[in-house]
């Protein structure tokens, strides 16, 4: 019913991707050779990992033919259309939370904080937004000067779940991503949800890991490591080295090179197509590739690191005795506020965040060398001494005892008689 004569629908069809013939035509893998040239590797994808996505009768992405997309969508809740919506940097972060309605109360060691002021904001591909505290370079560092939440960071958050976009707004929550103040944070790999209509108290133990380099390990602490192009930028934040970095703008590295395109926001090249056939296989192998540790990807750990534990807790908030005065504080923030009106609205938008030191100890581990040039050289020296003493010795010895033999000799030469000598 999709074709205009109604004859052949598949000559309607804009995508072939429902005949793995026509997608894995005879040397479809020579273009990624080399990165690996082993043609069971290939075998192995084409069989047992490529996923076709089966939108062979969606007529067009840009713009997203959106009731075909969520007709012949293969998985129960729209996980894979998280890469048919393609929005850059600007339109981010004007359709997403701003600071001034997301954070609606900000203190930390009992002093007011501002939205715009001690925040940086970056973009994220999956949660939009993100709002980094204590991370502008400009300004000075924050300290802790106790432990408890009196001398942490406290947060009142407001979601607007009205204005969630259908599939796009799944998940009810904030996500909170805990990192070093020069560290780029990762809320996909390293983050947890903090849901509205609960208190979460997030309690942190700092850990600090020493590594040594060369000649007794391999760690590096230079974010020149990351593998940084022209079109894949240094982040203003990445000022300190870490594996997820490296790995993330290696992997983005090798899309670029191979497949035209990118997964990320962040980078000025064209977003990988969800229905280009030749980008969706490539897409699909990179992936396959880096999740099996054969891309040339040289991510060895930092020489020094800074790790939190974390302890979470929850309560639900705000009670019904505290609701009255939590809107009166909050209705006058902005305009969007206003809707909040009941126990339930409150529930359903508002999160409660503190952050602070369970203690103001840290843990450190460090990694020593157990034989170091000094020992060597001791070692070395002692060694010769003994063998140089024995050597002195043994010379002393058998000179003496060539002597000695030598005596002997001319003493016995000169006591033997004299036979046959006629006077």
């Amino acid at each position: 019913m999709d074709c205009s004569d109604g004859f052949d629908e598949s000559k309607c069809l804009n995508n072939s991707m429902n005949d793995p013939d026509t997608v894995f035509k005879p040397g479809w893998q020579e273009p990624y050779q080399s990165i690996i040239d082993d043609p069971d590797i290939y075998k192995y994808f084409k069989d047992n990992v490529f996923i076709n996505p089966g939108y062979q009768r969606v007529k067009g992405e840009d713009p997203p033919d959106w009731l075909r997309f969520k007709s012949f969508s293969k998985s129960p809740d729209y996980t894979e259309l998280a890469d048919v919506l393609k929005v850059n940097t600007d339109e981010i972060a004007a359709m997403g939370h701003q600071a001034e309605d997301f954070i609606l109360q900000c203190t930390y060691g009992g002093e007011v904080c501002h939205p715009r002021s001690d925040f940086v904001i970056t973009q994220d591909e999956v949660y939009g937004n993100c709002f980094h505290f204590n991370a502008d370079p400009n300004k000075d560092t924050r300290f802790t000067r106790g432990t408890g939440t009196a001398h942490g960071l406290s947060l009142v958050l407001f979601t607007e779940q009205y204005e969630y976009l259908g599939i796009y707004g799944q998940d009810s929550a904030t996500v909170v991503s805990i990192v070093p103040r020069n560290l780029r944070p990762f809320p996909v790999d390293h983050g947890f949800f903090a849901m509205p209509g609960t208190a979460t108290s997030v309690s942190l133990t700092e850990s600090k890991i020493h590594r040594q380099n060369q000649p007794y390990g391999n760690c590096t602490d230079e974010t020149s490591n990351l593998h940084f192009t022209d079109n894949v930028k240094k982040d203003s934040s990445d000022k300190m080295y870490s594996i997820v970095s490296c790995e993330k703008a290696c992997f983005r590295k090798v899309l670029l090179d191979y497949c035209g395109c990118t997964d990320s926001v962040n980078i000025n090249a064209p977003s990988c197509r969800i229905l280009n056939d030749t980008q969706v296989v490539c897409v699909q192998l990179m992936l396959f590739f880096f999740q099996s540790n054969l891309l040339p990807c040289d991510c060895p750990p930092p020489c020094r690191e800074t790790k939190y534990q974390m302890t979470i807790s929850e309560s639900k908030w705000p009670s019904d005795a505290y609701l009255d005065n939590l809107l009166k504080l909050v209705k006058v923030k902005n305009q969007k506020t206003r809707n909040l009106n009941d126990l339930e609205s409150a529930r359903s938008n508002l999160v409660r965040l503190k952050v602070y030191f369970e203690s103001l100890n840290y843990e450190s581990t460090s990694e020593h060398p157990a034989y170091t040039w000094e020992d060597l050289l001791s070692d070395v020296g002692g060694t010769l001494g003994l063998y140089i003493g024995l050597s002195v010795i043994t010379v002393c010895e058998i000179c003496r005892f060539v002597i000695d033999i030598c005596l002997l000799c001319s003493r016995r030469k000169d006591k033997l008689p004299l036979k046959g000598v006629a006077v």
